[in-house]
């Protein structure tokens, strides 16, 4: 049964929904393309707006793609190596010795943030498509993959830092948290993921986020046996899609426990 593989593997269901956030994104960015929004040549403040060509996307998202194969089929230290280390590699150097706050967006509601923000603090800034800041995803994902969770940490701090209210990054964030089985960490990522997902995941991904932010919410309500809330959570998920499995075998298994519970001599 679901329940009890998710407890003979240790984070069998949690690893289970990091791989359906994961391949939600996959999806996107293999089939809509990343780079979904073209680089915005906006400034915070007045000033030389840093140029959007300094790189070549078309071989930056064939990269991507690339990366993204390798991983899909279980190489994740060579998808780094032959891919997205070169992206990132790319970037940098394009973009090093910038004077410029350089985002990197996934529609344009984060553009706009972004640039207000960079004007509130008197900064320049220019917002690039999302094809940087996704390297920098996939390869803390990959790290993580092969057990690195320091380096992926390391990684994913500086994707969220061009991408601040990106709540992809912020669950796989969360994630190396969960894993460490820090839950007020991963708890306050999950819920900053929840409130950003319907302004700011990649554009036809924003119930998919929410979702899966919910039920990383509810994951560590149910494994600090807050199981009424947890519950509760996953009610709501199902009331909005009747076919979220995640949340059905979750159900499956706070009912167990609840039982294990009421059994005499416990």
């Amino acid at each position: 049964m679901i329940a009890n593989v998710r407890r003979s593997h240790g984070m069998g269901m949690g690893e289970a929904m990091r791989a359906g956030v994961f391949a939600v994104l996959v999806l996107s960015c293999l089939f809509a393309g990343t780079g979904l929004v073209k680089a915005q040549e906006r400034e915070g403040t007045a000033g030389q707006p840093a140029p959007a060509d300094k790189v070549d996307q078309e071989e930056m998202r064939h990269l991507i793609r690339e990366g993204l194969q390798l991983l899909k089929s279980g190489q994740p230290r060579q998808a780094i190596d032959n891919d997205f280390d070169k992206i990132i590699a790319a970037y940098e150097a394009a973009y090093k010795h910038g004077k410029v706050q350089v985002y990197s967006i996934a529609n344009p509601a984060e553009a706009l943030a972004y640039m207000a923000m960079a004007a509130k603090d008197g900064k320049h800034a220019v917002a690039l498509d999302d094809t940087w800041a996704y390297a920098l995803y996939f390869k803390g994902y990959a790290l993580v993959e092969v057990g690195d969770l320091a380096g992926g940490e390391a990684v994913l701090q500086q994707a969220q830092a061009m991408a601040p209210f990106n709540p992809q990054i912020m669950m796989e964030r969360a994630n190396i948290h969960k894993l460490r089985k820090e839950w007020p960490q991963a708890m306050e990522l999950y819920q900053e993921a929840a409130g950003f997902a319907s302004g700011f995941a990649r554009p036809g991904l924003e119930a998919d986020m929410e979702a899966k932010a919910n039920h990383g919410i509810a994951y560590i309500d149910s494994e600090t046996g807050k199981l009424d809330e947890a519950e509760a959570i996953y009610k709501k998920c199902l009331e909005k899609n009747p076919q979220d499995g995640y949340a059905k075998n979750e159900l499956q298994y706070i009912a167990e426990q609840r039982a294990k519970q009421a059994r005499p001599g416990r």
